[in-house]
């Protein structure tokens, strides 16, 4: 069964029945509340690796909430966000959930090395393109892609442009409101 999930402010009350992600005010996007987030989060607990260790990249990493999700399940993980500020707070959320030591941060894709077991990446449509090459190569054979930050007429480009790199697989297409995720699982 998938964990479930519970986003609380520092300070509140956490469900016992969920693993809570706590999360400090600030700039970074990602407080749980987003259809994008929501779509990430559901799948990384739908297929993060189990039993063993693995590895995590999250492209666009705002708030960190995605980055936390997967340290909580037990990942090694890479934060690549490019805005100053959003790196400044998700430390001090990546501090508060106590997994500040699993998780590096980077403000460029350029900084990281692969490969990893599972790559996420909730950041608009037109951001997704330019960095296709970069996840494609950083991804483990095998390994998961989650694109999010989508809406249906975004889909086909973003189809073609990553299944391109990514074996020639179709994604499923998993939505939520006028929100959309692709998912290319490991074979």
């Amino acid at each position: 069964m998938a964990p479930r999930w519970h986003v609380v402010p520092v300070g509140g009350a956490a469900d016992p029945a969920a693993i809570p992600l706590l999360l400090v005010p600030g700039p970074g996007f990602g407080d749980g509340s987003h259809p994008t987030t929501q779509l990430c989060l559901e799948g990384i607990s739908a297929i993060a690796p189990r039993g063993r260790a693995w590895r995590l990249l999250d492209v666009g990493s705002g708030s960190g909430i995605l980055s936390i999700a997967g340290a909580r399940l037990g990942a090694t993980v890479d934060a690549v966000e490019i805005d100053a500020g959003a790196i400044e707070h998700a430390q001090r959320c990546f501090q508060a959930n106590g997994v500040d030591g699993v998780i590096r941060s980077s403000s460029s894709l350029a900084h990281v090395v692969g490969p990893f077991d599972f790559v996420v990446a909730n950041v608009w449509r037109a951001v997704l393109p330019s960095v296709a090459e970069a996840i494609a190569g950083l991804r483990a054979p095998g390994g998961a892609v989650l694109l999010s930050g989508l809406v249906s007429t975004d889909v086909p480009e973003v189809t073609v442009r990553y299944a391109r790199l990514l074996g020639g697989n179709r994604p499923e297409v998993y939505e939520r409101d006028e929100w959309r995720a692709l998912l290319w699982r490991r074979a």
